[in-house]
This record gives C-alpha cells, sequence and structure tokens, in this order.
C-alpha cells in the first residue's frame, strides 16, 4: 500500500509572531518582528567558504531566471556565518533518522529529518537574493506548520555559482542532510545533484530546466511545458484539431514551441502554421503576424466558396508572451482581420498578470496556470507574518518543506520511493507528483480572461487520477 500524501489534510497556517534571535547563526537574516518560539533550524556544520569563479547566468527565458536579471547588481542582506555551535551526535534508537548528524541538543534522541536548504543568500544579483530571503522566510514558515518539532532546517549559501553549489551540498551530505532542498539556477543543480547522488541524497531542486532532473533529482517548480500541455489539452477536448503558433525565437519560445507541437501530436492534431520573431517590440512582431493572418484569410476564403465545408486555416493559436510584450502581439491579429471570437488565442502563465485583462484582444484567451485559490492562503499568511508580499518562488519553498520531510520519514534506502509517492503531494501551489524521470507533474487549473478576470473553466484536479 502507498504512503499517505502528506499533504492530504487540509491547509493551515500558523500565524507566527516572531523571535528577535531567530535565525542568529544562520546564512540569512531574521524576521524583524519578535516571535514566541523560533523554528527548528540550525547552520551547517562547517559554514561554505566557496568563492565565486564564474557568473552562473541561466538562459534568460526562464522563471528562474527573471527573478536572476538585474543590470546593476546590490549587497544582499545576509549575516555571515559563525563558528559553528557544538552538534550533539543522537543516541542510537528505534527511528530511522535517530543517527549520526547535526543534532543540536535538544533534538536528541528525537526522530530528526534533517532538510537542507541550498538557496543563492549572497549572490551579485539582488533580484536573486531577494527570491532566496523571500523562500527561506516561506520554508521557515513551513516549519512552524509542521506537527511535532521533528525537523532541522539547515541553510547554506550557492552564492548562486556551481562552485558554490557543490561546496554547498557537500556541507549537507555531511551535516546528515536526508533530503536537500534547492537550488535554483541549472547549472547550480547539475553541481549538486553530483554530490547527491553519490550519496543516495534526494535533491529538490526549483529549476524549471527539465534536463537537470531524473536520477534522484525532483523538480518542484512550473516547467512551460507542463503549462503548454495543459491548454493544449484543453482546447483539444473542445474540438479543436488544427493549430498555429506565433511566439518569440528565444531559448523559451524554443521549449514552448517544442512541447506545444509534441503535444498536438500526441493528440492527433496538428501544427498548420507557425511564426516567430526575435525581439520584444512590436516592430518584429507585425510581418510574422501579418503572414499567420493571410493564411488565415486563405482558408476563410475557401470556406465560403464550399458552403464551409473545408476546415478553417487554424482553430487556435498560442502566443507565449507575457506583459508588454503580449499587450503588443496580441491586438495585430484582430488588426490583420484574425476573428479572435473564432479562433481560440491560447498563453502560457506568463498570461497571469492583472494588466492581462485589460487586452480586449485577449478576452476569451485561455491559459494554464497553478490553483490561486491554495495559493491564496500561503500568501496572506507571509504577508501577516512578515509584513511584505512573497516573492514568485516562496510558495515553492514552502512545499518542498513539506515534501522533504515525508520523503526523510522512514528507511533511507527508500527515500526515492517515497519521492515518487503514486499519490503525488497537494500542497500550497497544488497538486504535484514525481516518477523517476523526476520531472514535475502538475495538476493546473484552465483560465479564461472574460470581461477583465480571470475565470477558471477547468478546476486543477486534486488527486493524480484526476479526481476533485
Amino acid at each position: 500500500m502507498p504512503n499517505p500524501s502528506p499533504f492530504g489534510h487540509a491547509f493551515k497556517v500558523l500565524l507566527l509572531s516572531g523571535c528577535a534571535a531567530l535565525m542568529a547563526a544562520c546564512t540569512t537574516t531574521a524576521p524583524t518582528q519578535p516571535q514566541d518560539r523560533a523554528p527548528i533550524v540550525q547552520r551547517p556544520v562547517d559554514p561554505v567558504q566557496t568563492t565565486p569563479t564564474d557568473t552562473d547566468t541561466p538562459t534568460t527565458d526562464s522563471k528562474e531566471t527573471k527573478d536572476a536579471e538585474v543590470k546593476e547588481p546590490d549587497t544582499p542582506d545576509v549575516t555571515a556565518p559563525s563558528e559553528p555551535d557544538p552538534v550533539q551526535t543522537a543516541e542510537p534508537g528505534i527511528y530511522f533518522n535517530n543517527r549520526d548528524g547535526l543534532t543540536p541538543p535538544h533534538m536528541a534522541g528525537r526522530d530528526t529529518k534533517r532538510l537542507a536548504l541550498l538557496l543563492p543568500f549572497s549572490t551579485s544579483s539582488s533580484r536573486l537574493a531577494q527570491e532566496a530571503q523571500s523562500m527561506y522566510r516561506a520554508a521557515e514558515m513551513a516549519v512552524f506548520d509542521r506537527q511535532g518539532e521533528d525537523v532541522l532546517l539547515i541553510a547554506l549559501d550557492t552564492k548562486g555559482t556551481e562552485a558554490g553549489a557543490l561546496s554547498a551540498t557537500k556541507a549537507a551530505v555531511k551535516a546528515g542532510a536526508d533530503v536537500i532542498l534547492g537550488p535554483i539556477l541549472a547549472n547550480n543543480v547539475k553541481a549538486s545533484s553530483r554530490e547527491a547522488r553519490r550519496t543516495q541524497t534526494p535533491l529538490i531542486a526549483f529549476s524549471t530546466d527539465q534536463t537537470v532532473a531524473g536520477n534522484g533529482t525532483y523538480l518542484l517548480s512550473f516547467p512551460p511545458e507542463a503549462e503548454v500541455e495543459r491548454v493544449v489539452d484543453y482546447a483539444s477536448s473542445t474540438g479543436a484539431t488544427r493549430f498555429a503558433f506565433l511566439g518569440p525565437d528565444s531559448a523559451y519560445g524554443r521549449r514552448v514551441k517544442s512541447a506545444y507541437e509534441s503535444k498536438i501530436r500526441a493528440n492527433s492534431g496538428e501544427v498548420t502554421a507557425s511564426e516567430s520573431y526575435q525581439g520584444n517590440d512590436i516592430s518584429v512582431m507585425q510581418a510574422p503576424a501579418q503572414r499567420l493572418a493571410a493564411f488565415y484569410a486563405q482558408g476563410e476564403a475557401l470556406a465560403k466558396t464550399n458552403n464551409g465545408t473545408t476546415p478553417m486555416s487554424f482553430e487556435a493559436i498560442l502566443l507565449p508572451e507575457g506583459g508588454t510584450a503580449l499587450r503588443s502581439l496580441a491586438p495585430l491579429l484582430p488588426y490583420y482581420e484574425v476573428d479572435p471570437s473564432r479562433v481560440q488565442f491560447m498563453g502560457t502563465s506568463q498570461w497571469a498578470d492583472p494588466d492581462t485583462v485589460r487586452e480586449p484582444a485577449l478576452n476569451r484567451g485561455i491559459f494554464a496556470g497553478p490553483d490561486k485559490d491554495t495559493q491564496q492562503p500561503f500568501l496572506d499568511a507571509y504577508d501577516r507574518t512578515y509584513g511584505e508580499t512573497a516573492t514568485t518562488l516562496a510558495s515553492l519553498a514552502y512545499d518542498a518543506v513539506m515534501v522533504g520531510a515525508f520523503v526523510a520519514d522512514g528507511d533511507p534506502k527508500r527515500r526515492y520511493d517515497r519521492a515518487e509517492n503514486p499519490e503525488g503531494f497537494y500542497g500550497v501551489d497544488g497538486l504535484v507528483s514525481f516518477d523517476a524521470d523526476g520531472k514535475p507533474d502538475r495538476g493546473l487549473a484552465v483560465y479564461q480572461i472574460r470581461n477583465g478576470r480571470f475565470v477558471v473553466i477547468d478546476p486543477a484536479p486534486r488527486t493524480v487520477l484526476g479526481g476533485s
């Protein structure tokens, strides 16, 4: 019988009230407000002493990269690790996790689950350092929200480099980590994976680059491929079989296009037209949009000659853009007489921007993304606790602690089996499950833009079998 999902209970959030000396020994600074009690958090056995040797800059199109991009990096607010506290080795006991490793005196003899959190606290990118800080705070919230005091959260600084990630991973292994959470950047994950695999320590990372998954590395993220597959499945279920693509010729655009074409073929559909452009200015978008519109017009003209028996040139089109670029791209199609009331406009989670709903051309457009209703309690609690808005990846860190504690709980030889729990995990970002390939199978909702609002038209599944 499979182990029960750790998120099978109703989601609850405790209002943290803070402790002035919360993390004096950790790599990150503490919340500014006093708290009633501190989470069970400890610094590594040996402070990480990596010196950045490279600027580990990922592709400019992934979700993780957008949080890292800055032209003039600020100095991140971090506390340098001091000399380690005395570490007590747990006495042998009946628990699998009661073994050698970093063990504070008050946890001696307990079934301690050691989770190492690898984040770029002192990266040269101020945006990425801010993300790391917010993720750490979300992780400590998760420690509070667990029943019992059995989780030891070990925060380690990767500095945002491969060398830093490797050193942090070695420190995590030396501290006896049962599960490693992080890093964020794809090439950091690669460096950490090699070391984690050597000791068969599961790595739950936050990269969206699916090529770094597998062999004990699991990606707790929202890769664009999953969003594309979900929205194509929905469009196909409504009868669409002929699809078009109009998007950027970039690393992100190529990933999305490849997933799009593969899923359409798997659904017995076809891509009848595809156009790309380089850059994000309307001047480079006009000609590709005009060519697609001309192809669409040919189909319309042919249909008029045979009483509409000829199929449309395309019934749905994917526009994988966001922000200003999307609001420049989308109006071009109706301007060149592609009727959005007859052609289904589709997108990715980049559409999940309040400004998107103000674009008339996108009314009726659809995209896939996480269930906002499950995220909102976490976002509200984070804001109450820290007096600020959680960053994009903060919820992933919260869920990672919950998943990591489940994976760590039991026979170390079966950690990978628990990570690949067939029931999946249901957290603040909804449902996720993993196979041996380590890629996240996400339960995503399908949203439609209707009269200035995002409306769920196909809810996210709550079980792996698709039940409610």
